[in-house]
Parts: structure tokens; C-alpha cells; sequence
């Protein structure tokens, strides 16, 4: 059998540095509980050859003779096992694995290297992912960690290899996954998986920053490329934030967050505001003052004061998870613009921003917009029609000067009115509740002016209303249409 002892190194000088080990506080590897990779002791290694191929320095051996609690730290026999902190491995002697993620969910303008990206494509490393306004995107990485890509968010794959690290005395092969992502401009909002095997931690980096990650949810944005203003946000676990510009980084804790710019020279770390009151968030948000047919009637979505903010920020999804994400706002009110949404029933999630511009706790709710105005500009009303178990509720209403003062609402189940089902006087800007209308079938509505001056102008809207509409329907996408 091979000499087994490290003759190659002085045994004064490797004397010295295993006293030094031995006058050691307990390891870091133990208080961070980092996994340990095992290899079983062949009869034809040396301790010079073994901890060249094992380990990044051989320096590091005495390190690792007293985590094993060795009593002779000169000597290795076969058989013998030997636990190694990953981070103390010699990954450049070890044999890599390309590996390949993929995609979960895909939501409007998605692109992957430039191509729409497909539920299920392969998400390799150095692929480049985009998504467009209000278009957003969920990865699930190799190791298991998924991260979504919010609006107008551009992100590189820069690693995502593995390392087959495999027990000589077994048939057993771990594979350790090393991964990273770079961040080019948006915001990545990362679930990284905690039971992982990772050989190194899953970084997340921008031009200003650099996040690293143990098992942790968490939010990396850079959506200020002129300033270089990066920030991190923790909702649970831990991860190290750095200021690469200034070699400076703090440890971000959960229901912590921290913002910097490249000339920061310290990394300020502060707690995340709370998360809104579920009270304080509108269920509905009812559209007001379209000038016409075509226009787009404004909707904010007015949400409580949260002390503390100085903005907000709020998306809406239709699912529950926020994997397909139709709306992403800032608002520096608690007034939010949704505008832009069509109508219709959304997850809806709001959190505060601080001065810093670093964003809080989520709070969530089911959130219907609607109204759906139709404009009769023959008689210079709108008209918004919605549901209650007694029945449809309409309103009337116009800031018009030249507006009627009075209406008469008729509701017919054919186009010629001969089929007439009710007929219900109403003025401007009153409400009217239509009672005993069909569902699961078409029905006509017919706004009639009665105003002195103004007889007999007319205008005539099909109404469909669905079968199921006040079961599992909260509202209509658009219940009254012009009859052309």
C-alpha cells in the first residue's frame, strides 16, 4: 500500500497550522449548518494527492482533521471517512453537469433568446429571459427554486451547472447544483428551494449588487439603470446582500430590506413595512367619468393610508399564486390607477413602499372592477348595469348639461319591443332594479327621453346576461351592447 502521510509538506510547517486548528472556536460550517459532502478513503490515496483533488487549498486540511475530530491529522488509512464543508471543494477538479431548468407559467409578452417562450421549454444556462409591460413569467431552476420574472424584466441564466460528487465506497452520486442569475434591469421575486444540494449559493446579481441565497423567499430589483439603485427584500429566511462597487454587504434577514447605490458605502438594512389590512382593501372598484362609448372609464383602486409609506405598489393576477400577473402599478397615493385592466374578477396584491424605495409585506385580496359604461349619446346618459340577488340593478346617470331628467327604461325580449317584459320610469342619475330578468338568454333594454324638448329620443342596447350570473359570475363583461 502507497505512504499514506503528507510528506510533501514540511512537518514543522503543517505542525504549526494543526496546532492553529486545534486553538479554534467551533467552525462556522457548524453554526451555519452547512451540508458536508463525504468521501471514503481509498488505498490508493495520499494525503498530498487527496487534498489537492479535494480541497481548494491544502491548507485547509487542518480544518478539516479536527472537524472529523482526527487524532492523527498526518495520517489517512483506507476506509477511513472523511465529511468535507462544501464550500471547503475543489470544484475545478471535479466533473461538471450541464443542467437545464424550465418554464411554469408564461403570461403575455414572454421571450426567451428573443422567441416567444412556451410552457415547459428548457430553461438552459446563459439563456436570456423578457418579459414586456404587464407580462410576467415563472422558472423553476434545477435545484428546485423557482423565480418569477415581473413586468419589463430582462434576466440571464449566467450558471446553472451541477457537480456529480460521488462516495468511492459506494455506488451512490450526488449531484450539487451551482447556479446564478443576472438581473439586467426589473424585479425577480425568488422562491429558492431550501432542501437543495447546492455546492455554492444561489446568487443573484445586478450591475450594483450581488444576493446571495440560502432557503429563502425574497425580491431583487433594479429598475433604475441611471442610478444603479438595487435593493433586496426578504420575506423569509436569510440572504447576503453586497454592494459590489464598494466591497461592502450586510446579512438581510426575514422582514428585512435593504437599498443601495453604487456609491453607498455601507449597506443600511431596515425592517419591511407591514402589510395593509385586509379591511382596508375595496373588493370593488366601479369605473367613473367615461365621456363616451369608446373611451376607457377611469377605476382607482383606492386602498387604506399605511404610516410609514411613501408609495405603493399593487398587481393584479387571475390566479391565486400571482404566476400570470395582468397589472403591475406604483402609485405615490393610496389611490392606485387600474385603468387599464379590463373588468372582471383578480387577485389583487398591495404592498408599501418606503422612502428608500424599498418594498413591504404583501396584503391580498379578490378584487371585481366593473361598471361596464355604455353611453346612449342620443340622450346624453351612461349607463352601468351590475347584479344583486334581487335582480339587475340598473343606474343611469350624465354630467351633461343637456342631460334628461327623465327616462323611461324598457326591457323587451325582441328587438321590435313587441315582446315587452317591463317598463320602468327613471331619472338621471337615479337607479332602477329590473326584477324577474332572464338569464341565459338575450334580452333588449330601450332608454326613452321623456324631457320637454327631448321626446321621443331613443336608443336601444342588447343586454346578455349569463346563465350562471350571480352564482359563479360576479359580474358582466359587458352587460349592455349598442344595437348597431
Amino acid at each position: 500500500m502507497k505512504n499514506n502521510k503528507f510528506s510533501d509538506v514540511g512537518i514543522t510547517k503543517f505542525a504549526m497550522l494543526l496546532v492553529s486548528a486545534c486553538c479554534l472556536q467551533p467552525t462556522a460550517w457548524a453554526a451555519m449548518n452547512e451540508p458536508f459532502v463525504r468521501y471514503t478513503v481509498q488505498s490508493k490515496d495520499t494525503l498530498q494527492g487527496l487534498t489537492r483533488t479535494l480541497l481548494q487549498k491544502p491548507s485547509q486540511w487542518p480544518q478539516v482533521a479536527k472537524l472529523n475530530g482526527l487524532k492523527n491529522a498526518n495520517l489517512i488509512y483506507p476506509g477511513q471517512i472523511i465529511d468535507v464543508p462544501k464550500s471547503l471543494i475543489n470544484l475545478s477538479s471535479q466533473p461538471r453537469i450541464a443542467l437545464s431548468g424550465k418554464v411554469i407559467s408564461v403570461e403575455g409578452d414572454v421571450k426567451i433568446g428573443g422567441q416567444a417562450a412556451q410552457v415547459g421549454a428548457a430553461v438552459p444556462e446563459g439563456a436570456r429571459l423578457q418579459t414586456g409591460p404587464n407580462s410576467s413569467a415563472v422558472v423553476q431552476l434545477a435545484d428546485g427554486s423557482r423565480m418569477q420574472l415581473m413586468p419589463k424584466t430582462l434576466a440571464e441564466v449566467t450558471r446553472q451547472h451541477g457537480y456529480a460528487l460521488r462516495d468511492p465506497a459506494s455506488s451512490a452520486s450526488t449531484t450539487w447544483f451551482s447556479g446564478a442569475i443576472r438581473l439586467v434591469e426589473g424585479v425577480l421575486d425568488t422562491l429558492a428551494e431550501k432542501k437543495a444540494n447546492r455546492i455554492t449559493p444561489l446568487e443573484v446579481t445586478t450591475p450594483t449588487s450581488v444576493v446571495g441565497v440560502r432557503g429563502t423567499q425574497f425580491r431583487v430589483a433594479y429598475e433604475d439603470p441611471a442610478s444603479g439603485t438595487a435593493r433586496t427584500e426578504v420575506i423569509e429566511g436569510k440572504v447576503r446582500s453586497d454592494n459590489s462597487a464598494q466591497k461592502v454587504g450586510a446579512e438581510v434577514g426575514g422582514g428585512f430590506g435593504a437599498a443601495f447605490k453604487p456609491a453607498d458605502r455601507e449597506v443600511k438594512v431596515v425592517p419591511l413595512l407591514p402589510a395593509l389590512a385586509l379591511a382596508q382593501l375595496p373588493a370593488q372598484v366601479v369605473r367613473t367619468g367615461a365621456a363616451s362609448a369608446s373611451a376607457v372609464a377611469n377605476a382607482a383602486w383606492t386602498v387604506g393610508t399605511l404610516p410609514g409609506a411613501a408609495g405603493y405598489r399593487a398587481q393584479f393576477a387571475t390566479d391565486a399564486q400571482f404566476a400570470q400577473i395582468r397589472g403591475d402599478f406604483k402609485s405615490a397615493s393610496p389611490a392606485i390607477n387600474v385603468s387599464a385592466l379590463s373588468n372582471g374578477s383578480y387577485y389583487a396584491r398591495v404592498r408599501g413602499i418606503d422612502p428608500a424605495g424599498i418594498e413591504g409585506f404583501d396584503a391580498v385580496k379578490l378584487v371585481e372592477i366593473k361598471s361596464n359604461l355604455v353611453w346612449p349619446s342620443e340622450i346624453a346618459i351612461g349607463a352601468a348595469a351590475s347584479y344583486t340577488p334581487e335582480g339587475l340593478l340598473l343606474k343611469v346617470y350624465s354630467q351633461s348639461p343637456d342631460k334628461p331628467q327623465q327616462l323611461t327604461v324598457q326591457v323587451a325580449s325582441d328587438a321590435a319591443f313587441t315582446q315587452a317584459m317591463q317598463s320602468v320610469p327613471l331619472a338621471a342619475n337615479a337607479t332602477a332594479l329590473l326584477a324577474n330578468i332572464p338569464v341565459g338568454q338575450r334580452s333588449y333594454v330601450r332608454f326613452t327621453s321623456s324631457a320637454p324638448g327631448q321626446q321621443g329620443a331613443s336608443a336601444t342596447f342588447i343586454m346578455d346576461v349569463p346563465g350562471n350570473w350571480g352564482t359563479t359570475v360576479l359580474g358582466m363583461a359587458q352587460a349592455l351592447q349598442p344595437v348597431r
